[in-house]
């Protein structure tokens, strides 16, 4: 079947209008600005921040918002975010804010070095870090046994959220039952192309600039680590190259790339899994999905418009200014029937 028939089927299933974007943010680059910026309404405190001490020592912080009546047994939303991202990333605190409204606890898991983390690893996270997705869903069965979880990520958080549900296949790790992926880069070496094109400079100077700060960050509590040289000019594909790839084992950024690009993994999985993207997003590249299998239990969302992680258009309340979020929770409804 077509992706385009694919996706009508799954909009008919939702009952979901095709995405219509803001007129003032048609291109992918101003869905993504805005969709950074754009005003939102902001989830309670979260109730506990967990520490979850992985196999290497290092620590990752969960930060837990529990409604009052959710009870032992309920399902658990397990949120990962994106490059440069925390627990308090725009799309991360309006997914939890829908989520526990529903009801349900919502977990928000900082990444390596990341948010409340900073200070607590001494490795950085990266799109191959799949297994430590997969010691927090160990570690939430553990906490909450009877709790089924469903796992929901963002950009590179839903790179790992595919690469893990592939590798997983038919035996997803913990009491994962579901899985959704929103503007995941599916290939990296298409999206550190993109990255480093010349019309996304602004995009890759914002994103550079966080990962030089939080590096010299880890740096300065690691002095043992060697101190990585910044060129006026670094690009995306550089950083992997000089830094994530030696410092997680891989020859270069081509075998990083390789070995990580959740695309390779999607035929594998086997767990009901939403993947929404949009076809002008100046990063990930969802049509590399053409000509790639995927099992019927892989539901496909794409648009024409959206962006990165953007996806602001016409809704029926302030709330409902996301389209995405509006797609989730529907999915979510129908699809899992929770």
């Amino acid at each position: 079947m077509r992706i385009e028939d694919r996706v009508d089927r799954v909009l008919a299933k939702l009952k979901l209008n095709k995405f219509s974007p803001f007129p003032f943010a048609r291109s992918g680059f101003w869905q993504t600005i805005y969709g950074s910026y754009w005003p939102i309404l902001k989830p309670s405190k979260p109730n506990f921040f967990h520490h979850v001490v992985l196999p290497d020592g290092d620590i990752l912080v969960v930060a837990e918002n529990r409604p009052t009546q959710w009870k032992s047994g309920g399902r658990i939303m397990l949120l990962v975010h994106g490059l440069t991202g925390c627990y308090e990333s725009v799309y991360m605190q309006r997914m939890c804010r829908r989520l526990y409204k529903k009801g349900y606890m919502v977990l928000r898991l900082n990444l390596r070095f990341c948010g409340p983390g900073k200070g607590l690893a001494r490795r950085p996270y990266h799109c191959g870090g799949s297994d430590d997705t997969r010691y927090v869903l160990e570690w939430i069965k553990r906490q909450f046994p009877e709790s089924p979880v469903t796992q929901i990520g963002f950009s590179l958080g839903a790179s790992l959220t595919l690469k893990m549900a592939g590798e997983d296949g038919s035996r997803p790790s913990g009491n994962l039952d579901s899985a959704v992926a929103i503007s995941a880069p599916l290939d990296l070496e298409i999206a550190a192309a993109r990255f480093d094109a010349k019309e996304n400079r602004f995009i890759r100077w914002f994103f550079i600039n966080h990962l030089r700060r939080d590096l010299r960050h880890m740096e300065s509590l690691n002095p043992e680590m060697p101190k990585l040289e910044f060129p006026p000019d670094m690009t995306i594909r550089r950083f992997d190259e000089l830094h994530t790839a030696p410092m997680h084992g891989f020859k270069d950024a081509v075998d990083y790339y390789r070995k990580c690009s959740a695309i390779h993994f999607v035929p594998e999985i086997k767990i009901p899994t939403l993947l929404l993207s949009s076809v002008d997003d100046p990063i990930a590249d969802p049509l590399v999905l053409r000509g790639v299998h995927t099992s019927s239990n892989v539901d496909i969302l794409l648009t024409e418009h959206g962006g990165h992680v953007g996806f602001l258009g016409f809704g029926t309340s302030y709330d409902e200014v996301r389209w995405s979020d509006q797609a989730v929770a529907r999915w979510l409804e129908d699809t899992m029937a929770i």
